[in-house]
């Protein structure tokens, strides 16, 4: 097994329980090599996205653990059960050169990673917490979101596509603002990190699964959507490059929203 840097790997019963550094104290005290105590703690916690999470606090540390599922199609079958030990592992090493890149997103802490039936693998993770996060589609059903709020999210994924990440599945559950404004972005696993900045193509790809997110959340839950958001100009002010090529696209990229429409069910 191949070390990571930052992290410290402790074996564990069946597995590995992976501790950054400067977090060994917490990991002991909170008795995160055992599978158990992570499933207690997470089962106390509350509903998100695929499963469960939970908010602790250790000795001044703010965590949230959660157990890593399976999305998509894969997750009918799999569930939270990866057949690649390193997919998992791919949650400590790509947020870590995010971050050394200059990305918005929460430090991972710990990763506990075991065996399931043979072959398979299974994996609990602690991440620090966002003070105050909400993720961008609590705040479109609460209070709506302001042009400034779009204008900060999306420059936190223009940051995200300027330092080389691809971002497979960028969502408005995975686009948090923090008490204080700031925006983070979550779930940077199965990213595809490029040695420079992606091309126009692959960001307008993104803003379009970002549209798509917001649509979707409007239409299945009875929110009406008067306007949208001018997605290139609060993603890129002033770059005419990407805004031609967003009107270039468009006729092919309606219909292919128009293809997700069909599925969408409230």
């Amino acid at each position: 097994m191949k070390n990571i840097e930052g992290y410290r790997r402790i074996d564990v019963a069946d597995g590995d329980l992976w501790v950054a550094e400067g977090f060994e104290r917490n990991a002991e005290q909170l008795r995160l090599t055992d599978q158990a105590r992570w499933e207690a703690m997470i089962d106390a916690g509350s509903p998100a996205g695929r499963g469960r999470i939970a908010h602790i606090e250790d000795a001044g540390r703010h965590v949230t653990l959660k157990q890593l599922r399976r999305g998509g199609l894969a997750a009918r079958l799999w569930r939270d059960r990866f057949a690649v030990r390193e997919r998992l592992l791919q949650n400590l090493s790509l947020p870590r050169l995010a971050r050394q890149r200059g990305v918005a997103t929460p430090a991972a802490l710990a990763l506990l990673v075991v065996g399931g039936p043979p072959g398979l693998w299974r994996g609990w993770l602690a991440l620090e917490t966002v003070a105050g996060g909400r993720d961008l589609g609590r705040l479109f059903l609460a209070d709506g979101i302001r042009d400034e709020e779009w204008r900060v999210a999306l420059a936190t994924v223009r940051g995200l596509h300027d330092a080389g990440f691809e971002h497979p599945d960028l969502n408005l559950g995975n686009l948090l603002l923090d008490e204080a404004g700031r925006a983070w972005i979550l779930d940077l696993d199965r990213c595809t990190a490029h040695d420079g900045a992606i091309d126009v193509d692959r960001r307008i790809d993104a803003l379009r699964r970002i549209e798509r997110s917001y649509l979707k959340i409007g239409y299945v839950n009875d929110r009406h959507v008067d306007t949208e958001p001018d997605w290139p100009k609060l993603y890129a002010p002033g770059d005419v490059g990407l805004a031609r090529r967003w009107e270039l696209r468009e006729h092919r990229d309606l219909a292919k929203l128009e293809r997700h429409r069909r599925g969408w069910r409230r």
